[in-house]
Parts: structure tokens; C-alpha cells; sequence
């Protein structure tokens, strides 16, 4: 990573309010590698992956999601849409299993 892209990045972070000294020391750590990314990015499946995947039209996966049968994916806490559907919540209702809006 060249010099400017990494104080672009801590800039960022010192800016975000809501990033706490530890995250931004985890952060840190990662970008000068001495510490190893250990959680996997999840899968995001777009409403058109989801519905090509089950056969079924758009307008179906939007029900389902209403419904609770597929967690939706929003890009912030304020965004009113979805930009998809979580991995887990698709595979479950590939596999039949219930609800995945917790109660």
C-alpha cells in the first residue's frame, strides 16, 4: 500500500467518531500486517442472484424478504434499502429450513 492511500485511511478513521481507539488500533495493525484478518467477508446474493438461484421473479424474493424468510443486507444503520441478502438466510431457505427475522 503506498504511503498516501494508508494516511488516507488513518485520516479517515481519526474523522469517524463512532470508531472507537481500539478498533482503530485493530485497523492499524491490519494495514501494516501484524494482524491477520481472521473474519471472512460474508456473501451478499443480489435480489437478481437470489431470484435466478430459486426460480422465481423479483417481486418473490421481496415477499419472501418482507416475510422474514431472507435477511436483507443494508449498506448503513440509516439506509431504508437493502443492497441484498445475507448468505446464511439464503442457503436456510434453500434448504427449508423457518423464519430468519429473529422474534
Amino acid at each position: 500500500m503506498i504511503d498516501l492511500t494508508r494516511k488516507g485511511v488513518l485520516a479517515l478513521l481519526d474523522a469517524d467518531p463512532t470508531i472507537s481507539k481500539s478498533q482503530r488500533a485493530g485497523v492499524v495493525a491490519i494495514l501494516d500486517g501484524k494482524a491477520p484478518v481472521t473474519e471472512p467477508v460474508p456473501r451478499v446474493y443480489s435480489p437478481a442472484e437470489t431470484s435466478k438461484l430459486f426460480g422465481v421473479t423479483t417481486k418473490q424474493v421481496r415477499v419472501w424478504a418482507a416475510n422474514g424468510k431472507l435477511e436483507r443486507v443494508k449498506p448503513g444503520p440509516k439506509a431504508k434499502r437493502g443492497i441484498g441478502y445475507t448468505e446464511a438466510s439464503v442457503r436456510a431457505l434453500a434448504e427449508g429450513r423457518g423464519r430468519y427475522k429473529s422474534a
